[in-house]
């Protein structure tokens, strides 16, 4: 048996895991001085170490945290930029000293330079309004170094090419909005700054659906106003960090933690044995500890074994250095394949497979002896990592009412509340879980390790407590998207009639769960497509290696086998020298079809419309790639052309049944509560323009509270793009239902029939007799008077319309889209670019188009 004691062995791996790069001033009072300089146009000084970074300086001395912290001290991501005498700087890799009398502009002082406008009543610079205008802000964690990269630019040049603008901002990091509406904001701002044409600026007013696309947040995003997790500070604030595994699979022999219980600012170093409660997550990651105890296996590398908390992010990390954990390492396997051979590496107690989903429609060995050709093909993927900006980050406290409070990015509240309860030994009511604005999400952020540990952290300490993950550790210790090896066997006529299809699957979900029993339903669904099959026989299986966890990332485990299907369609379409296009034409899925499912479509498909939507294009492409290949003076360069389709099945395993709350306010403006958290997808934005739209008000009077468990109802699972059908049709009914509400004791007061009332922004108006109106702040206080609740509830409810058949978890909703990718290869070195992507998408009708269209890019990059 092999002992490693990991402080006295530090290899240069452990060393890696431990380390976290901080700015290396310790501000001691010996080492400050004083560093004068001008900020945003006011002489500032500051008594700091003269070797602390500037992005520590703006944002912890002087409070300015519109500056963005994205990697580690590193200069990689491109969201800290500030300008020095007009230049773009890392603030993260510029010492303080280096600023000394010169001048710092940063975005909270953007606008008090040139050619400021006025949107919504604030001050803003053309990029800023140009990027409010255009929809380039999206989670908005990147937009402050964007904007002041891009501010650079247009100081030298007032009228930059387009290879300029992407020269100035290609060390600026984006990861929602897929830069096209980056790119024209600033084109944008740059024809304004000219005085070419005035501003065409964001407007309020009645907010049809599909017309003001602007978002609710934009302009705190682009001033740097917005509050994400890292910009919030309270009273007493302690700083953890987390001792991980530096081993694949290891046993945990011993824990010695006296050596950072005794360090200075050290609070408390938490072990599995304070966990009050218990140490798992067995609703969502079965087997998965929040912290590994002594003698338990750590089943993958960088799982949590301790938390140390302490006084600064500094301090903790020197109690994590200074903890002394004994391991013996133990035999691993990252393999799903091998992972299931007799003898393999027993991961988990109750054996290595996840799941198993299987579906079968018709006869599929008859179907391949009838067909003219089978082909055969294998394809893998691999684990990927979601990278949002904003790195994981949980905020704890202790509320007035006594509960523990985080404040952390997830996709769903209620849901992370339920989880942490049976961790701290509390009723679920002693939790409150806060969504705020977010960095960017894809998936990523639902995973409630980072959650639960900072409450239990905060429960043990009862101080308010940050955890904030490295760039490093989100690397190692997020969940990915799952690897699949996708085995495929598909028929034909020669013809190009699909006949039989047979596909094996299996999914790799890491050392963990992470709601990974839901990915092989969907690797099937997605892996036999939109298209007509004679017959199915699809097989899938979610499989534990020592890899890391595999959770939800965008699409959720659709993309893998959806890759898979639509290369083997190419393959067989060269095999019968038919056009790719064609061959999916001829096999796509009509709205009355009946699918493998054995069941038909809730609402029409659209994939054959998204089809014929780009075959223009694709055969105008078609012609240039000829054309460019028949040059002789373009080698060693070739183009080639791709084509793939896809269907989604939306919905996902949600309740059938979603709930939303509509209120009028005292003041006359209506509230919607409800637990829709935004990531950077603006559906915030889309559940006020629908209630806006079914009140017949201005957004001006909407205010939309969300993601809060203390405030919001339950409105279930967000993910899989359930939120603008689901919950946007529950927003409506509750709007709907307060407005028939408000109707009927303004006719009272007005006698005057019910239909005749109109909701115009604060007043209730008859029809017939513009001279009769009630404030609706008028309306509030009757109904306090008579004791009736200012609160009405809206359902969505589709029970009915969607019994459960049997093994089937999910609806029949499914949203189709189809892409062309031109790309250029160079002979010689195998290098690959993408040079354009053509994308078609049936989405039904377009709550925000701006939004939907900055999604799809977005997905696209």
């Amino acid at each position: 048996m092999e002992i490693l004691d990991i402080q006295a062995v530090p290899t240069e791996e452990t060393r890696s895991l431990r380390s976290r790069t901080f700015s290396p001033a310790s501000d001691a009072p010996s080492s400050k001085k004083e560093v004068p300089f001008v900020l945003n146009g006011r002489p500032v000084t500051v008594d700091v170490d003269p070797i602390r970074s500037l992005l520590e300086v703006l944002r912890m001395v002087l409070g300015l945290t519109g500056t963005k912290q994205g990697c580690d001290f590193e200069g990689e991501c491109g969201a800290c930029p500030v300008l020095v005498d007009g230049v773009p700087v890392r603030s993260c890799l510029t010492p303080i000293a280096k600023v000394c009398g010169r001048q710092v502009l940063t975005i909270e002082g953007l606008a008090e330079t040139d050619g400021a406008v006025e949107v919504d009543g604030v001050q803003l610079h053309p990029l800023q309004a140009a990027f409010v205008e255009t929809g380039a802000v999206q989670c908005g964690y990147c937009t402050p170094g964007m904007i002041l990269s891009a501010k650079a630019l247009l100081d030298r040049d007032a009228n930059p090419t387009r290879e300029r603008i992407v020269e100035a901002l290609e060390g600026n990091l984006c990861r929602c909005a897929g830069y096209a509406q980056i790119l024209a904001a600033v084109e944008l701002a740059a024809a304004w700054l000219r005085g070419e044409k005035g501003p065409s600026l964001p407007v309020t007013g009645h907010p049809v659906v599909g017309g003001d696309a602007t978002r609710i947040e934009a302009v705190e995003k682009v001033t740097g106003e917005t509050r994400y997790v890292e910009d919030v500070t309270m009273p007493g604030l302690l700083h953890a960090a987390v001792f991980r595994c530096p081993h694949y699979r290891a046993r945990l022999l011993s824990l010695d933690v006296s050596g950072a219980e005794k360090l200075t600012g050290v609070v408390r170093v938490i072990t599995a044995g304070d966990i009050p409660g218990e140490n798992d997550f067995t609703e969502y990651s079965q087997g998965e500890p929040v912290l590994v105890p002594v003698s338990g296996v750590a089943k993958t590398r960088g799982d949590p074994i301790a938390l140390v908390v302490a006084s600064s992010p500094q301090q903790a990390q020197s109690g994590v250095e200074a903890i002394d954990a004994r391991c013996e390492p133990l035999a691993h396997t990252f393999d799903a394949a091998e992972s299931l051979e007799a003898g393999a590496v027993q991961i988990h107690d109750r054996g290595n497979v996840l799941r198993t989903y299987s579906v079968t429609s018709g006869h599929v060995e008859s179907a391949f002896a009838a067909s003219d050709v089978v082909r055969e093909t294998t394809y893998r993927t691999t684990f990927l990592e979601h990278a949002a900006l904003e790195r994981e980050t949980a905020l704890g406290y202790i509320d007035e009412k006594g509960r523990v409070t985080i404040v952390a990015a997830t996709h769903e509240p209620h849901w992370q509340q339920r989880f942490i309860a049976p961790v701290l030994g509390l009723d679920r009511d002693c939790i409150r879980v806060i969504v705020p604005p977010t960095g960017g999400s894809f998936g990523g952020k639902q995973d409630p390790w980072p959650l639960a540990a900072t409450a239990l952290a905060t429960h043990l300490v009862r101080q308010p407590v940050r955890l904030t993950y490295t760039r490093r550790e989100s690397f190692l210790a997020s969940p990915k998207r799952h690897p699949y090896r996708c085995q495929y066997r598909v028929g034909t006529t020669r013809g190009g009639r699909l006949t039989g299809l047979q596909v094996r699957i299996i999914a790799n979900t890491g050392a963990y769960n992470s709601d990974g029993w839901y990915v092989p339903s969907h690797g099937v669904v997605s892996g036999v497509g939109p298209y007509s099959w004679q017959a199915v026989d699809a097989w899938a299986q979610c499989v534990y290696t020592n890899g890391p966890k595999a959770g939800q990332m965008r699409g959720f485990g659709t993309p893998q086998s959806t890759f898979a299907l639509e290369c083997t369609l190419d393959e067989l379409a060269e095999e019968l020298n038919l056009d790719p296009l064609e061959l999916r034409l001829r096999n796509a899925l009509d709205p009355a079809s009946v699918t493998f499912l054995g069941t038909s479509l809730a609402e029409p498909l659209g994939y054959r419309e998204v089809l014929e939507a780009i075959q223009p294009r694709y055969r105008d492409l078609e012609a240039d790639v000829a054309a460019f290949n028949a040059r002789a003076d373009v080698y060693p360069q070739r183009k080639g052309l791709g084509l793939a389709g896809m269907w989604y099945r939306f919905g996902k395993y949600g309740a059938a049944v979603v709930k939303a709350h509509a209120e009028l306010g005292l003041d006359g403006h209506f509230i919607i509560y409800c637990s829709a958290p935004d990531y950077g997808q603006g559906i915030a934005t889309v559940m006020s323009q629908l209630a806006a739209e079914t009140l017949g008000a201005s957004r001006d009077v909407i205010e939309v509270v969300n993601a809060d468990t203390a405030l919001t109802c339950d409105s279930d699972m967000p993910g899989a793009s359930r939120m603008t059908y689901w919950l946007g049709s529950a927003v409506c009914n509750a709007a709907r239902n307060l407005a028939h509400e408000i109707r009927a004791t303004v006719a009272d007061i007005l006698d005057c029939p019910p239909p005749d009332l109109i909701i115009a922004d604060d007043r209730v108006v008859s029809r017939s007799d513009g001279r009769k109106s009630v404030s609706l702040a008028e309306v509030a206080a009757e109904w306090d008077r008579l004791g009736k609740s200012r609160r009405v509830v809206g359902l969505f409810d589709l029970r009915a319309l969607l019994p459960r058949r049997g093994k089937y978890e999910q609806t029949m909703h499914f949203v189709a889209g189809a892409h062309i990718a031109e790309v250029v290869l160079n002979l010689d070195t195998g290098q690959v670019q993408v040079t354009r992507v053509v994308a078609a998408h049936d989405v039904g009708r377009v709550i925000n188009p701006r939004d939907a269209r900055g999604q799809i890019e977005g997905a696209v990059m």
